[in-house]
This record gives structure tokens, sequence and C-alpha cells, in this order.
């Protein structure tokens, strides 16, 4: 059994050889997911959310103001997580096309030298 466990990797994933740049994706992805986070923790505050559920009340009389703020606070969040996920989606993106361009121009360089 210790032979097993010593020669299996305790990660099959390869590291990667140096962090990923940052860019300002990151940043505004970050940012969105903190106020994703912000709002969910101002649901917490019992002041916040009757001053909140009483001006709904007076905005839309005929609709129920825990509902349409449930809602309101529902549809927030969704927007404010799927655009942080797309931005850090293009942060990983617009870095791995950073990389491989790099890359390409480095291996031009030296085929060019190659050839000389």
């Amino acid at each position: 059994m210790n032979e097993v466990a010593s020669t299996m990797p305790t990660d099959p994933r390869p590291l990667p050889s140096s962090p990923r740049p940052r860019v300002w994706q990151d940043t505004a992805a970050e940012s969105l997911l903190g106020g994703a986070v912000s709002v969910i923790a101002l649901t917490g505050i019992n002041p916040l959310v009757l001053a909140t559920n009483q001006w709904l009340a007076t905005v839309a009389p005929g609709i129920d103001p825990v509902v349409t703020m449930l809602l309101l606070v529902i549809a927030l969040t969704t927007v404010l997580v799927l655009g942080g996920i797309r931005l850090k989606t293009e942060a990983r993106r617009v870095t791995s096309q950073a990389v491989i361009f790099s890359r390409t121009e480095t291996r031009a360089t030296s085929s060019a030298r190659a050839e000389a």
C-alpha cells in the first residue's frame, strides 16, 4: 500500500510555470463579485431591509414588497456574478493570447537567426 501511495503524484495537474499576469478585467471582475457579496450582505441589515420594503410598497402598491425585494436581489446578484465570470473568462483569454503571441515572436526571431 505504501509503495502505491509513494509512486502516485499528489496532484495530477501540472503547475503553471508562472502566475498569469493580471489585466484590468481581473480587477473589474473581482469588483463585480465583491458587489454581489455586498448585495447579499446588505439583506442581513434589518433597518435597511425595512426601509427598502417600505419604499417598494410605495413604488408598487399592488405587489408584495418582500417578493419584489427578493426578485431584485436575485436579479442584481445574478447580473453581477455573471458579469464577473464573463470578465474573468475574458481576462484569461486575453492573457493566454498574449503568452501565445510572445512565444510566436520568440520563435520567429530564433528561426530568423538560424537562417542567417
